[in-house]
């Protein structure tokens, strides 16, 4: 019963340092942002925070890699066959991205968009690389980073219908 109790305050106290992060890198930026300050702003310890991650850097990789591990076991759930570009693998990226959008946009924010594209490019390798070439998971992995730029930038207003069909007209054979 402890241990269940302590991993959810741990998970507590990860979602708090990630929301701070994001609201101090609002007013600053990340490089003048101390472990004390971002610890006082989440209400956690410095020893709650060095358990967790090896620097404020960090918080973005662990996060990123929590939501991409999120992602493909919902990917796996829906049990879906078809290929990479098709209508239910895009409704799932949209709507992920979407539903991710705060954390993402403090991502671009702070830089670490790169990490997000490394991220999904080396899934879609992993995932599709019997379906299609390296070269066309990678162009259509940018593709999808790209839109998701351009996407964030606009303030998520186009709808994910159109993003969906402007990513089918590239792809579709």
């Amino acid at each position: 019963m402890a241990k269940k109790r302590i991993s959810y305050t741990n998970i507590l106290s990860k979602e708090c340092i990630v929301s701070a992060i994001l609201q101090l890198t609002k007013d600053k930026p990340l490089s003048s942002i101390s472990v004390s300050e971002l610890c006082n702003k989440a209400g956690v310890s410095r020893m709650t925070f060095y358990r967790n991650y090896d620097s404020i850097e960090d918080i973005f990789v662990k996060q990123l890699n929590e939501i991409f591990e999120e992602y493909k076991s919902d990917d796996i759930a829906q049990n879906t066959e078809g290929l990479y570009s098709d209508e239910t693998h895009l409704i799932h990226y949209f709507n992920y991205i979407y539903t991710h959008k705060d954390f993402l946009n403090g991502l671009v924010h702070c830089g670490f968009d790169m990490f997000f594209l490394s991220m999904l490019t080396q899934y879609i390798i992993e995932t599709w690389s019997f379906k299609s070439d390296e070269y066309t998971l990678i162009s259509f992995a940018g593709s999808l980073y790209n839109m998701f730029r351009i996407w964030s930038k606009n303030n998520y207003s186009d709808n994910t219908d159109d993003m969906i069909a402007t990513i089918t007209r590239l792809y579709s054979r």
